[in-house]
């Protein structure tokens, strides 16, 4: 898929890899749709890459349908939605707190699957779309000290395979991005607990893993959207350690190869072109809000 001329919605747009991955969209010409919590840096970024602002906290579920309303009041149905908002939960599993868990869960695994079922049937009413999931390495070999974070990572990387096989037949995607540690404040939290830094630290010294740059990830993403790849490992040293994780996925769509989806069923009706009662921000020329 091409991205000149397409709307994408970013949520996580404000975060380490978020800003580049906004700005890479743009590059290509795509009209994006920014989502983040923060107003500040949210009205900045969309004023830099010409884009428009949405802030949201993806953890309100109730809120979901408002945001994907005032992005598409403002620049039409979604044609890609990248789910790169996410959230680290780190340390010993037993010391985890409830709101650990449920924090956890709702951005990670809950906010995406909620937003991929809100934009989905119009995808499929026009044939046409992408899902991209900011998935994790921790999806396919999960350190101690992040149980929590790679149930919600595998999680997420299961459900792409399964809404793979549920569009085949049909012209829209899924992009399912597994990633190693990227320079980052997320990455640098990481490394705060004892545990997790020394497992970093070995896949480091036996050159399994190393550290990716933001602007490099971006690149390889967006390039991965516009070819129509189902999956990308980065850093790639690592795919064949992915690669096992995926196999069974690999034998389960040849097996179903040919069987009926429900998703050719006629779809739900997409989201009307109506703006959400409540206001959302829309960045002027000057940065300012109007």
């Amino acid at each position: 898929m091409r991205l000149s001329g397409r709307h994408v919605l970013l949520t996580g747009a404000t975060g380490s890899l978020g800003r580049p991955l906004a700005r890479e969209l743009a590059r290509r010409g795509a009209r994006v749709t920014v989502v983040a919590r923060g107003l500040g840096p949210l009205l900045e970024l969309a004023d830099e890459v010409r884009g428009h602002a949405v802030p949201a906290d993806l953890t309100d579920l109730a809120s979901l349908p408002d945001v994907v309303a005032a992005a598409v009041a403002e620049q039409g149905q979604v044609d890609v939605l990248v789910h790169n908002a996410g959230v680290e939960a780190v340390g010993p599993f037993a010391h985890a707190g409830t709101g650990d868990v449920e924090r956890t869960v709702a951005l990670n695994i809950a906010a995406p699957l909620e937003l991929t079922r809100l934009v989905l049937p119009a995808m499929i009413a026009r044939d046409s779309g992408s899902v991209v999931a900011m998935s994790s390495l921790s999806a396919v070999a999960t350190f101690p000290g992040l149980s929590l974070y790679g149930a919600t990572k595998a999680a997420l990387s299961a459900s792409m395979a399964g809404l793979r096989l549920e569009l085949r037949g049909t012209r829209v995607r899924t992009l399912t991005v597994e990633i190693g540690p990227v320079a980052s404040s997320m990455m640098d939290r990481i490394v705060e607990d004892p545990t997790s830094a020394a497992a970093f630290a070995r896949a480091r010294r036996t050159r399994v893993l190393h550290d990716l740059e933001p602007a490099d990830v971006a690149r390889s993403v967006v390039a991965a959207i516009e070819a129509g790849r189902p999956r990308l490992t980065l850093p790639r040293r690592a795919a064949a350690l992915a690669g096992l994780s995926h196999a069974p996925r690999a034998v389960v769509r040849a097996a179903l190869t040919g069987v009926a989806h429900v998703t050719h069923a006629a779809p739900a009706a997409p989201i009307a072109l109506v703006a959400p009662a409540d206001p959302v921000a829309r960045p002027a020329s000057d940065g300012t809000t109007g």
